[in-house]
């Protein structure tokens, strides 16, 4: 081959190998920008998907609290099926945002950010939808003010907005990059087909078939914009609010269908016409500001009216309240306004009917709040500002026992495990008011649950009857007086009996009479002086007034002393009868309470038999079973005390009011009607409860129930049977101003083992410890002396000698001496007997010890 020819095809070669390299760099150049563009198409594709699921997790939000707020004004279950689906459909975009997170497409952060801020505002929705549905008719329109007003949910809303709106801007500036990408990649593209062209046809049909699918790719992310475009469209129209969107001259383009509704305007009618004809013009200059074409920056969505409420008109020139909200964006470089209206008629109807509740809620004056499970008060009202002395602001966030209750009046704990099992918990208690008034309210307490059934709450209502406490317990005094009044005679006469045998037992002894003789003389006097002692402690107690401590009481006892006072009380037409079984069990009560129950049960009984007849005390043990909700008792042991009569009987008309207080059926003058409330008020103090049955004619029986304490009985009657306890050279000091009494004790007390100094009043007895003090173990001191009484004398004891042991004795039972004595370790009701005194002694030195 010639050497020229070589050159040509070596040039040849040459070429081929460049046009064919060219086709393969234009072919690998074009396939890796139609892979970008590929990348770069489903990129804006997915950020606008993120796009929609960021906006769409807002205006799902707007939607749940539109629904939440729509039933707390109007308490209507419709407006929850909006709610709901808002927060459903918030989870699902949230859920959404998570995925994309999960790529690296979102900031992971941002979206955990968003999700808790959502749930803080999603757990105060519930809460007051929650309270909404359960609060009382009367509060329910308080409740959905304060619900309403409150900043947190609103600070959460702002930042719900604030945060997306962030997250939408970092998505518009993704959209920018990936604009800026596309049109980079189609410039590239360009120069690629031009290359390819210059280099070989080859290359151009590789281009064209590059082009071609990016085309087909451009025109798939079309299409699914399209889709995108009308599912936006679809979400529109559904909303709620009513969207109307304004051009850059302030020229209608768009009513969704809650606008034409709201307007009263269809979308053909109203499209291009001013803005201005959906507002009056008085609101138009706070509008047309949020509109200025020219405006750059500033937030891009901004409330209409810094009091958030503006007037819309509607087509036919009614005005109609609204909340409104514009915002701008830029559609092919010009800007485009969206107002969104929210119609609040109902809701500001609803305020106005709150107000006018909370008007009248603020005339109740009874005590009212609320407190959640752990006791903490979370409202309070007038009534309880008025009777406690706290404002709400002092009163709310507190524990309501530790403000209100005091320390003796009950468990907390106890009323709040009855309410949880029932429902409502009813009963009086002592509180303390900020004046420091010790205040009695009968208070009722109802259960709050939540949707589940859940308690959540509790409401407590409080009226102050402390007034009428008051008032009972001074009629409760006047009735002991009246009783003591009727038993005077009865007491007198018994006394008299009981004198006459101790006077002239006395007098025979002195005549030195036989040894048997003696003996019996003896048991006569001390007989005589137990049943006097008996008498005056029972009219003591009458006389009291107050209610004594509780104790171990053996009713047979009570019923004997009242049966054996009215035999000498009553005239001799009616007859006094007993049926007690021999071993009742004991109860724990008040002796005075109890023996006022059957004396006034007792006076009614005389009184219904004017011509005679016979009144029985009967009293046996039962347990109730299934039987006690019939007496509204609990199940249990019980001693069962009646008191029946042969009389009138009580009419069937008037049987059910006789325990109301202030009712009788006595002629004016000759009772208050307060004896059977009476009754009935101390039998309910003491755990019981009372029956009657009466039939007319044919007589009338009270039925008294009372808990027993059978394993007290068990301890007293173990207790009887211990030997009277023996002193082992103690010395003891007995101070008093009856002489008699002093030689009396100090003889038992020396057969007894002890050693015994007496001193006559309390000047002498201060001046025999100061001087034996050392030796003195202990000292029995009377309260009733004349100069230096009880009280003044144990000062001074416990001056020269702290730690000495100190028994008060006194004949008269007042609740400051019974109740036990200011530093005392123990107390001796006169008159008393050998083993009385020796237990009690043995009592104090066993503490010494």
């Amino acid at each position: 081959m010639p050497q020229t020819a070589r050159y040509y095809v070596n040039w040849v070669n040459i070429l081929l190998t460049i046009a064919a390299a060219g086709v393969i760099v234009v072919f690998l150049a074009g396939a890796n920008t139609a892979w970008y563009a590929a990348e770069t198409s489903d990129e804006i594709f997915r950020n606008f998907q993120i796009h929609r699921e960021v906006r769409s997790v807002l205006e799902a939000m707007k939607d749940a609290e539109t629904g939440q707020r729509g039933f707390l004004i109007m308490g209507d279950d419709r407006y929850l099926a909006w709610y709901h689906v808002g927060l459903s459909r918030v989870v699902e975009h949230l859920d959404a945002l998570d995925g994309y997170a999960a790529t690296g497409e979102v900031d992971p952060d941002r979206v955990a950010e968003l999700r808790r801020i959502v749930g803080e505002k999603k757990a105060i929705l519930e809460a007051a939808v929650a309270a909404r549905m359960h609060a009382p008719e009367s509060e329910a329109f308080l409740r959905a003010r304060e619900i309403v007003a409150t900043d947190r949910g609103k600070l959460l809303m702002d930042l719900i907005r604030s945060e997306i709106g962030e997250m939408l801007a970092a998505r518009e500036l993704e959209m920018e990059r990936l604009k800026l990408l596309a049109d980079g990649l189609a410039n590239r593209h360009f120069l690629i087909i031009s290359l390819g062209l210059l280099l070989t046809l080859s290359t151009f049909a590789a281009a064209a078939v590059f082009t071609n699918l990016e085309r087909a790719e451009r025109n798939r992310a079309g299409a699914r914009l399209q889709t995108e475009r009308s599912r936006l469209q679809a979400v529109i129209d559904a909303s709620m609010d009513a969207v109307v969107a304004v051009d850059h001259e302030h020229r209608i383009v768009m009513l969704n269908p809650n606008a034409e509704d709201l307007f009263q305007r269809r979308e053909r009618d109203a499209t291009s016409q001013p803005f201005r004809i959906l507002f009056p013009k008085r609101y138009l200059a706070e509008l047309e500001p949020l509109m200025d074409v020219d405006a750059a920056g500033g937030p891009p969505r901004r409330n209409v009216s810094d009091g958030g409420i503006i007037q819309g008109l509607k087509a036919d020139g009614t005005e109609f309240p609204a909340e409104a909200v514009v915002s701008r964006s830029l559609i092919d470089g010009r800007p485009l306004f969206t107002v969104i209206l929210r119609d609040v008629t109902e809701r500001e109807t609803g305020r106005t009917r709150a107000r006018e509740q909370m008007a009248i809620l603020s005339r109740v004056r009874d005590a009212i709040h609320v407190r959640d499970l752990q006791g903490r008060i979370q409202s309070w009202n007038d009534g309880a500002r008025e009777l406690y002395g706290w404002d709400a602001s002092e009163a709310v966030g507190r524990m309501g026992a530790s403000l209100l209750q005091l320390p003796s009046d009950g468990d907390e704990s106890g009323i709040l495990s009855e309410l949880l099992n029932s429902g409502v918990w009813i009963g009086e208690r002592r509180i303390n008011a900020r004046d420091g008034r010790e205040l009695t309210v009968e208070s009722r307490r109802s259960l709050i649950v939540d949707d589940s059934g859940q308690p959540t709450s509790q409401l407590v209502i409080d009226i102050d009857i402390t007034e009428e406490k008051r008032r009972e317990q001074i009629e409760r005094r006047s009735q002991r007086l009246e009783s003591i009044g009727t038993l005077a005679s009865g007491i007198a006469h018994d006394l008299n009996n009981v004198l006459t045998p101790i006077t002239m037992g006395a007098r025979l002894l002195r005549r030195e009479p036989g040894e048997q003789q003696r003996l019996g003389l003896l048991d006569t006097i001390t007989s005589s002086a137990e049943r006097g002692a008996a008498m005056i402690r029972q009219l003591l107690s009458f006389a009291g007034g107050t209610s004594g401590p509780r104790e171990v009481v053996d009713m047979k006892t009570l019923i004997e002393e009242a049966s054996g006072i009215l035999e000498h009380t009553l005239t001799q037409s009616v007859a006094v009868r007993t049926d007690v079984e021999q071993s009742l069990w004991p109860i724990n009560g008040d002796p005075t309470e109890l023996s006022q129950v059957l004396m006034n049960l007792a006076i009614n009984a005389r009184d219904a038999m004017p011509e005679g007849g016979t009144l029985t005390f009967e009293a046996h043990n039962t347990t109730l079973h299934e039987s006690a909700s019939a007496v509204g008792l609990s199940p249990g042991d019980y001693v069962c005390v009646s008191v029946s009569d042969t009389g009138t009987g009580i009419p069937p008309d008037v049987v059910d009011q006789i325990f109301d207080p202030f009712f009788t059926t006595k002629e004016q003058g000759r009772g208050t009607g307060l004896g059977l409330a009476t009754c009935l008020g101390i039998i309910k103090s003491h755990n019981g409860n009372v029956s009657v049955y009466s039939e007319p004619r044919r007589g009338t029986k009270f039925t008294v129930y009372l808990p027993a304490q059978v394993r007290s009985a068990e301890l007293q009657s173990r207790l009887q049977t211990e030997s009277v306890p023996e002193g082992s050279g103690q010395t003891i000091l007995l101070i008093d101003d009856e002489e008699s009494i002093l030689l009396v004790v100090r003889a038992t007390l020396e057969t007894r083992g002890y050693n015994v100094l007496t001193a006559v009043g309390g000047a002498a007895g201060i001046a025999a410890f100061r001087r034996r003090s050392a030796e003195i173990d202990l000292v029995i001191v009377d309260m009733m002396m004349p100069e230096i009484d009880g009280p003044e004398t144990i000062r001074a004891l416990r001056g020269l000698r702290p730690d000495v042991r100190i028994i008060a004795s006194s004949g008269l039972k007042r609740p400051e001496y019974g109740g036990g004595v200011e530093g005392c370790c123990g107390f001796l009701s006169k008159p008393y007997d050998d083993k009385q005194l020796l237990n009690e002694i043995r009592n104090a030195l066993q503490d010494m010890s």
